[in-house]
């Protein structure tokens, strides 16, 4: 999922500028994108993008998009959860004391199913998952 920063620079910039030439790979933009931004570009699904250093890539990647408010209350966010099933959650954008509350409730109510994390800012956080997994898409978006 694309960041909030619309893809403009940083690790969803330098991730996407790996990824984006290889159609075994995705990009899902959840919400509002400006005018101008790499995120509402590639949302017209252009033949091929421009790198921060200038050199052009072909977008072979598929880009889908979806309405997804960063303000969810706790039901959506269960849902959302339930409905994909993932091994780790991570919690940014919030208020520290709010996202560990958060946290405490959705470990109780996925019991040792689900691992949240609340990382600080800048925080490492380092993730282990079980070889390369591939993503179906059911439905349409």
């Amino acid at each position: 999922m694309a960041s909030p920063g619309m893809m403009q620079s940083g690790l969803s910039r330098e991730l996407f500028e790996s990824w984006c030439t290889d159609p075994k790979n995705g990009v899902i933009i959840a919400g509002y994108c400006v005018e101008g931004t790499l995120a509402k570009t590639i949302l017209s699904e252009p033949e091929e993008i421009t790198s921060m250093s200038g050199q052009k890539l072909p977008l072979k990647m598929s880009v889908d998009y979806i309405s997804f408010s960063a303000h969810t209350d706790y039901q959506q966010t269960s849902e959302f959860i339930n409905i994909l099933k993932p091994p780790h959650v991570v919690l940014v954008h919030g208020e520290q004391n709010e996202m560990s509350r958060l946290r405490g409730a959705l470990q109780r109510e996925h019991r040792g199913r689900l691992l949240v994390h609340t990382p600080r800012n800048t925080q490492l956080l380092t993730l282990a998952f079980r070889g390369d997994r591939t993503a179906k898409v059911m439905g349409s978006l």
